[in-house]
């Protein structure tokens, strides 16, 4: 397994975490900006060479951020759309060449924003919706390969979500943990995944 992340702190614990409670796992971590096409390649080469073969990708890299519709700057839509969509894109083009060979799948992860865009989070319910279009389109184009393409629409609580609540006006916080209500629901927050 190679666990990639732009946030190389986290991405290295992930991995060492992983590795340590499975000793005779191969575990790597890989440094990855999903914005920059060369760097999707070159990682997704590396992790070959690692591994031997590729079977599956799970691509879960996003961005979030707050602002009202009126006023989103052009830098941070920008920036939502390259790590949301293009990343997307580009992280499922590099492991392509190597699932057309044998098969495999791709699971990439949107978010429940997509279907249930939240207030001030135009633009990445935006971003979420293209991802979860790209991914149905990538799944026609390559089943005739054996690659099986997914996307999850989760609304699980993260501390980037708590991020977001925290900054809510009181009647927002209403709205969205109405949102968040009947989503998946195993731990002590709405959309916690932990139980």
């Amino acid at each position: 397994m190679v666990i990639c992340d732009i946030q190389d702190t986290i991405g290295q614990s992930v991995a060492s975490e992983i590795s340590g409670q499975n000793p005779n796992s191969k575990i790597q971590y890989q440094h990855l900006d999903v914005t920059v096409r060369s760097e999707c390649n070159a990682v997704v080469e590396a992790a070959v060479r690692f591994l031997g073969r590729l079977d599956s990708l799970v691509h879960a890299a996003g961005h979030i951020h707050r602002d009202a519709a009126e006023t989103i700057a052009d830098s941070e839509l920008d920036y939502m759309l390259d790590v949301n969509v293009k990343g997307t894109i580009f992280v499922n083009q590099a492991v392509f060449p190597y699932l057309k060979i044998q098969g495999g799948t791709i699971l990439n992860f949107g978010s429940d924003f997509a279907s249930e865009p939240l207030p001030l989070l135009a633009h990445c319910a935006a971003s979420k919706g293209a991802v979860q279009s790209v991914t149905g389109a990538v799944a026609r184009e390559w089943g005739k390969y054996g690659i099986r393409v997914d996307a999850v629409l989760p609304a699980v609580w993260t501390p980037m979500i708590d991020g977001y609540r925290e900054n809510l006006e009181a009647e927002s916080v209403v709205g969205h943990d109405v949102c968040m209500d009947g989503r998946v629901c195993l731990g002590e927050k709405f959309g916690d995944v932990e139980g």
